[in-house]
């Protein structure tokens, strides 16, 4: 299993890596705020694994677009806030060729809210001018 060490973040090269290092945890019926059949997004997409685990894509953002970017914030919250206690999500990076430090950042507050809900992110199929962006200092690199 290949997985990446960063301070923050656990990142695993495969999709199939990071939901079997979710599955591996127990796997309880989640009772969530909103059906996740009714959860609208306008960056992320979301679907529910029969494991349990809560699989994130991103949609395309064009370069220097600050309203979808703001979207992007404001999506993860909402997501943050419709998952239950001990949730498992995983982002796929799949497609995603670029992101920049605010992105990290949004990404940074959503893990954090997920955590104090004792919730596990793990990133995986990060790009290495993706991954890149998880280390180094502040870029102006725009996601996709």
């Amino acid at each position: 299993m290949a997985k990446t060490r960063h301070r923050t973040f656990e990142i695993f090269d495969f999709a199939q890596e990071a939901s079997d290092a979710l599955a591996s945890k127990s796997a309880r019926v989640h009772t969530y705020a909103l059906d996740p059949e009714l959860w609208r997004f306008h960056q992320l997409d979301t679907s529910i694994h029969p494991s349990g685990v809560v699989h994130v894509t991103f949609k395309p953002l064009a370069d220097g677009d600050l309203e979808s970017m703001s979207k992007f914030g404001t999506d993860l919250m909402d997501l943050a806030k419709s998952l239950t206690n001990g949730s498992r999500v995983l982002l796929d990076f799949e497609g995603v060729v670029a992101f920049d430090a605010d992105a990290v950042a949004k990404l940074t507050k959503f893990n954090g809210k997920l955590q104090s809900k004792g919730s596990r992110v793990v990133l995986c199929n990060l790009e290495p001018t993706v991954q890149a962006s998880f280390f180094s200092q502040p870029s102006t690199n725009a996601r996709r």
